[in-house]
């Protein structure tokens, strides 16, 4: 059997290490449209779970020399109201809910551990069109080449390629995210901080170099305006968006910009075609769910491939949609939650929210099902 995975970012990356790992002997080829050696990595600080963390070690990516800053604990808090919800570690019996790491040093784990299989990846493959007919499932590439699989798996996050068979509905937020190393006068190791502000979501994410990083999605006219700022106008900004719980934030670096944009595809699988991670759904970066949501694709897709392996690949693509459908649809949900439901309605609203955080602190069962099924899936 051939598969072809389009996209060796983390999740293509990880979904081959995956494969592999849970015995799927399968021929197997990443295609990368970047040429080899020329990737522009950002140096985005990216928070993954435990859950993660963990699925990324039984697959064989050495990450245990790699630069990170562990999370014990998130703070979620609402400016100029009450309401305080906090999300520990110990509330599930764990020493962190998970570390942020730069996405070089994941992206270098992952072509180490590539590198130690017998999976093919090719750079310099980008990939123009898919064509699927029956069992005859082929990728064009943009040198003229025409490639035949098996199972072709999507993870191309660019977007970019249409899917036979599925569609792509996606929706401009109307949001921007604003990103910026800060330093903290009052270091608080292992903290993590969700803000809701009057111009959007703020949080403050621990570096590996004792730093934070601030990612503030803000509506793109109060983005473009706060971009224009000089870095001390920025930075008072910032704090009185931020508050106290790390003193005075005092900007570090360059300020950064991408727009946010929804999209999801449906249905995910097609005959012998599936998408997943950003292929199939893009996130707020509200509650760091995407990428983590993305490896919990790659994972679910090889355990169920190693599962049904006396089905069609076409059954199993289609088992693998349906799995994954309630942890996607809840995990897009509570984003969508975060991302639109604290940054407007003024104090009318304040109120009823500040209680529902209130409540949830309060309510220990609950909170602590919903950190498992964040933290730990």
């Amino acid at each position: 059997m051939e598969l072809l995975i389009v996209g060796g970012g983390p999740v293509g990356l990880a979904a081959a290490l995956a494969l592999r790992e849970r015995g799927i002997r399968s021929s197997m080829t990443v295609l990368e449209a970047a040429p080899a050696g020329r990737q522009v990595y950002s140096d985005r600080n990216i928070a993954l779970s435990s859950g993660s963390w963990r699925f990324l070690r039984r697959i064989g990516v050495a990450l245990g020399d790699a630069p990170q800053a562990p999370i014990t604990r998130v703070e979620v808090s609402q400016q100029g109201s009450f309401g305080l919800l906090t999300l520990d570690a110990a509330d599930i019996g764990r020493a962190e809910l998970g570390a942020a790491i730069t996405y070089p040093a994941l992206m270098s784990a992952l072509h180490t551990a590539i590198g130690t299989t017998d999976i093919a990846l090719r750079h310099d493959a980008r990939v123009t069109a898919l064509e699927s007919s029956g069992d005859d499932t082929r990728v064009a590439l943009a040198n003229g080449e025409c490639l035949r699989a098996d199972g072709i798996i999507i993870a191309d996050g660019a977007g970019g390629i249409t899917l036979p068979g599925t569609r792509h509905h996606s929706r401009d937020s109307g949001h921007v995210a604003v990103l910026a190393s800060v330093t903290a006068s009052r270091p608080q190791p292992g903290l993590a901080i969700e803000r809701f502000t009057a111009h959007g979501t703020l949080a403050l994410v621990p570096r590996s170099d004792g730093d934070w990083t601030a990612i503030w999605a803000q509506p793109r006219a109060d983005a473009e305006r706060a971009l224009a700022l000089p870095d001390e106008a920025y930075a008072a900004m910032l704090n009185e968006a931020a508050g106290r719980a790390l003193g005075t934030l005092t900007l570090a670096g360059a300020r950064t910009q991408f727009p946010l944009v929804w999209h999801l595809r449906e249905p995910r699988s097609s005959g012998s075609l599936v998408a997943i991670g950003n292929a199939a759904q893009g996130l707020h970066p509200a509650a760091a769910q995407g990428l983590n949501l993305g490896f919990a694709d790659a994972r679910v897709l090889a355990s169920t491939m190693a599962a049904c392996k006396a089905a069609p690949i076409r059954e199993r693509f289609a088992t693998f949609a349906r799995r994954r459908a309630p942890d996607r649809l809840l995990r897009m949900g509570f984003s969508g939650l975060l991302a639109h439901g604290f940054h407007r309605g003024g104090w009318i609203l304040d109120v009823p929210r500040g209680a529902g955080l209130m409540a949830l602190q309060l309510a220990t069962p609950a909170r602590r099902a919903l950190l498992r099924r964040l933290v730990l899936a």
